[in-house]
C-alpha cells in the first residue's frame, strides 16, 4: 500500500473513532492493536507493546508534569491565584476597558505560576466575566481576552505542555521552557494594542469602569501581601537558571514551593491538599493512559514504514525549506479545527521530528512554534478545550456561537505571532542560548 494512501486511512480512522465519543487513550489503544495485528499478520504483533509503553512512560521528566499540575491544583484549591487578579485589579485603576488588561496582565501573572492553563482560564472567566457583562463590556472583546489570557501558561513558563512535548520529542525541556518566555509576552503585547485600539475607534465597546481610586500605599501593601508567591517563579525557573536542578526536578521544588507559600498564608488546610490531589489524579490518570497509548501508535507508524516514506518525499520536494515549514504549521493549523492539544501532538511528533532534524532546523525554535500553534488549537473552532472550558463556568445565556466569534481576531493574532517567530527566530532563541 502507498505510504499516502496508509497515512490518510489512518488519520480517517483516528478521527471516526475520535468522533464516536471514544476516549483518546481507547482510541490509541484500538489502533494500535488492529494496526500491530494486520502489520505482523496475527496476534504476536501485540508482543511489542508493553515494552514500548513501559519504556515510553518509564522516563524521568514526565514526572515534570503532575508536579506542575499539583502545583497549579494547591494554588487554585487554596484561592491563592486569587490574589493576582485583586493585586492587577487596584493597580490598572480607573483606565478605560480596565477589566480586559485585568485579564490579559492576569493571565500572564498566572502563567508564570500555575504551569496550567485549564484552571487559570475557568477562574478568570467565572470571576471578570459577570462583572464585564454587567458593567457593558462588548461580548465578543470579553470572551475573546479572557480565553486568550488563559492559553497563555502554554507557553509561558513554567509550562507543562512544554515539557510534555520536550520529553516526548527528546529535546531540551530547559531550553523549551525558556524560549517560551519571549514569544508568550510578545502575544500578550499584541492582546493589549488590539484591545487598545479597538476601544479608542469604540469607546462603546468597554465602558470606563466606576472604580474607587485606592490610594498609592493601599496598592503598595496589597502588592506586598503577593510576595510570597516570588518562592515559586524561585522554586522553578531560578532554580532551572542557576543549575540547581533540572525542570523535571524543578517541577518538585515548585509544588513544594506551592505547599509553602499556602501555608504561609493560612490556607494550607488537608481539604485543599485532598481535592488538590485528587484533581491531579483525575488529569494525570487521564494523561497517563494517553501517552502510554500514543507511544505505542507512534512504534506502530514506525513499523508501517509510512513516516519514514513521508520523510524522503518532503525532503525531495522541490520547495524552500521555511515553504516546507510553514505547510507543517497550517497543518497543525486545520487539526486544531478537529482535534485537542494532546492528540494532535501525539499524532505528529513521531511525524515531524524526522523532518526537522533532515532539514537541520534548530529543534527548540521548531517546537516553540509547535507549541503556540497547540494554544491556537485551544481556541479554535469548534472543538478547541478552553473554548469548552469556559462555556462551562459562563452564564446559560452565552452560546457557543458567541465564543467562537470572540476568538477569530485572537487566533489571527496568534498565527500572526507564529509567523514572526518563523521570521526572526531569535525571539525564541535569544533566551536558551544566553542560559543553557
Amino acid at each position: 500500500m502507498e505510504w499516502w494512501l496508509l497515512l490518510t486511512l489512518i488519520f480517517l480512522a483516528l478521527v471516526s473513532l475520535m468522533a464516536t465519543g471514544m476516549v483518546i487513550a481507547m482510541v490509541f489503544m484500538v489502533m494500535n492493536i488492529i494496526g500491530l495485528m494486520w502489520k505482523a499478520g496475527g496476534i504476536h504483533g501485540l508482543a511489542v507493546i508493553p515494552g514500548s509503553i513501559f519504556s515510553g512512560t518509564s522516563t524521568f521528566s514526565l514526572l515534570a508534569v503532575p508536579m506542575f499540575f499539583l502545583l497549579g491544583a494547591v494554588l487554585f484549591h487554596a484561592r491563592i491565584i486569587q490574589l493576582v487578579m485583586d493585586v492587577t485589579n487596584v493597580w490598572i485603576g480607573k483606565v478605560r476597558a480596565r477589566l480586559l488588561f485585568v485579564s490579559l496582565f492576569s493571565g500572564t501573572g498566572l502563567a508564570m505560576l500555575s504551569g496550567a492553563g485549564t484552571a487559570d482560564t475557568a477562574l478568570i472567566a467565572s470571576t471578570l466575566y459577570p462583572e464585564m457583562e454587567k458593567q457593558g463590556y462588548h461580548r465578543n472583546l470579553s470572551l475573546g481576552t479572557i480565553v486568550s489570557s488563559g492559553l497563555l501558561a502554554a507557553i509561558i513558563p513554567p509550562s507543562a505542555l512544554a515539557v510534555l512535548l520536550g520529553s516526548l520529542a527528546e529535546i531540551n525541556i530547559g531550553a523549551l521552557l525558556l524560549a517560551g518566555l519571549f514569544p508568550g509576552l510578545m502575544m500578550v503585547t499584541m492582546y493589549i494594542i488590539y484591545v487598545s485600539v479597538r476601544v479608542a475607534i469604540n469607546p462603546s465597546l468597554a465602558p470606563t469602569y466606576p472604580s474607587e481610586t485606592v490610594p498609592l500605599t493601599t496598592k503598595l501593601m496589597m502588592t506586598l501581601k503577593i510576595t510570597p508567591l516570588g518562592i515559586i517563579i524561585f522554586t522553578v525557573m531560578g532554580f532551572i537558571l542557576l543549575g540547581i536542578t533540572t525542570p523535571s526536578e524543578a517541577a518538585v521544588t515548585g509544588a513544594l514551593g506551592a505547599m509553602l507559600v499556602t501555608a504561609l498564608y493560612g490556607r494550607l488546610t488537608m481539604t485543599t491538599m485532598k481535592n488538590a490531589l485528587f484533581s491531579v489524579a483525575r488529569v494525570f490518570g487521564m494523561f497517563f493512559l494517553i501517552i502510554a497509548g500514543a507511544i505505542s501508535f507512534g512504534q506502530f507508524i514506525a513499523q508501517t514504514g509510512a513516516a519514514a516514506s513521508l520523510l524522503e518525499w518532503v525532503v525531495g520536494l522541490d520547495m524552500h525549506p521555511i515553504a516546507i515549514l510553514i505547510i507543517m504549521q497550517l497543518v497543525i493549523v486545520i487539526l486544531g479545527l478537529f482535534m485537542s492539544q494532546l492528540p494532535i501532538m501525539l499524532i505528529a511528533i513521531p511525524i515531524f521530528a524526522p523532518i526537522v532534524e533532515a532539514f537541520g532546523w534548530d529543534p527548540i525554535w521548531f517546537w516553540i512554534m509547535f507549541l503556540m500553534n497547540m494554544a491556537v488549537g485551544a481556541e479554535t473552532p469548534p472543538f478547541g478545550f478552553a473554548l469548552f472550558v469556559v462555556k462551562g463556568v459562563l452564564p446559560k445565556h452565552v452560546s457557543m456561537g458567541d465564543i467562537y466569534k470572540a476568538q477569530i481576531p485572537y487566533v489571527i493574532m496568534d498565527i500572526t505571532a507564529i509567523g514572526i517567530i518563523i521570521a526572526f527566530p531569535q525571539i525564541a532563541l535569544w533566551l536558551p542560548n544566553q542560559m543553557i
